[in-house]
Formats: C-alpha cells, sequence, structure tokens
C-alpha cells in the first residue's frame, strides 16, 4: 500500500514548517512516500501519486485561534464542509481552494486525511515554536504507526527525528532528551 504525505509549509517560516517536519520526518517509512510542498498547494495535483496512491495525507499548519500546538484532524465524507471555500494563507492559491478544486474536478482521493497543526508565528526566519514541534514529532509518530504499525521503539525514532530536525540534538544517547525541549 502506498501513502502519499504531503508536508505543506515552508521551512523558515516559524510554525508554517510544521506539515514539512512531520513529511521529513516519514521519509525512511516503508510503503511511504513524502512530498514537500513549500509554495503554491495546486501543484498537489499535478503528482501522478495524488490520483494512483491509496491514502493521500496532508499536514499544514492552521490558524483557528486555538492554542499553539493543537492537532486537528479531518477525514470522510465531510471533509470539505470543515475547510473554507476560499483563502490562500500563506500559499497562492491554498489548500483549502485546491481541495474543493480536486472536487470539482472529481480528483479528491477517496481516502484523504489532512492534519492541522496549530501555529501562531509565521514569521521568516524564526523557529517553529515548542508546542508546535512537539506537535509535530506527536503527529508523525502516530501517522508512523497507522501507516507501517513499526515497533514502539521504531515510533520513537520518528518522534525524535522532529527533535533532531529542529532542536539539534545530536547525541547518541537520548536518556535526558524530553520531547519538545530545546
Amino acid at each position: 500500500m502506498t501513502t502519499l504525505v504531503l508536508g505543506v509549509g515552508h521551512p523558515d517560516r516559524g510554525d508554517d514548517a510544521a506539515g514539512a517536519m512531520v513529511a521529513r520526518a516519514l521519509e525512511d517509512t516503508e510503503g511511504v512516500v513524502v512530498r514537500i510542498v513549500s509554495g503554491d498547494p495546486s501543484s498537489i495535483l499535478t503528482d501522478p501519486l495524488w490520483d494512483t496512491a491509496e491514502r493521500v495525507v496532508l499536514i499544514d499548519t492552521v490558524h483557528t485561534g486555538r492554542r499553539p500546538g493543537t492537532v486537528h484532524r479531518w477525514s470522510g465524507q465531510r471533509l470539505l464542509e470543515h475547510l473554507p471555500a476560499t483563502g490562500g494563507g500563506t500559499h497562492d492559491l491554498g489548500v483549502a481552494t485546491t481541495l474543493h478544486l480536486a472536487a470539482a474536478l472529481d480528483r479528491l482521493p477517496d481516502d484523504l486525511t489532512i492534519i492541522g497543526i496549530e501555529g501562531v508565528c509565521f514569521e521568516v526566519g524564526h523557529p517553529p515554536c515548542r508546542p508546535v514541534r512537539h506537535a509535530a514529532a506527536m503527529v508523525a509518530a502516530v501517522l508512523a504507526r497507522e501507516i507501517g504499525d513499526p515497533e514502539p521503539d521504531d515510533v520513537l525514532q520518528v518522534a525524535i527525528r522532529i527533535v533532531d530536525l529542529e532542536v539539534g540534538v545530536d547525541s547518541e544517547e537520548r536518556g535526558d532528551v524530553r520531547l519538545g525541549e530545546s
């Protein structure tokens, strides 16, 4: 089974990096093909896997006013009801508009899950905040478990990749490292 994981967001815009962080952490998961979308999300419609993957998971940062790091998950028949019909956010066409366009073209994947990680800081040059890094690590671990059903140690390693990528934990001994701490 092939799962297309789309990490939407710009890696240098603070919390907007959450989708890309999750996707990068899943790169070595069996059965997963990762795409990082840092520009116009409508480009996902040109990826052949959009139409052929058995499952598509799209992760992006959202801003709904909830606490940073809050995770939202939408899927199923009523997915589009939870998304605004328009709006580009920090991207050209925007994820919501792209998904509505895909539905209008009858190209919405049968098994599509949207995961939004609540962000608060989108300034260029800023790192993601601690709650967003923590949420991204947890989302990556949960997805790794759902997709590949790895052993518990493997799931932890996926979560630690987020910490390694964003916080710079380079030590081989991780006994004192807690997820989400910098």
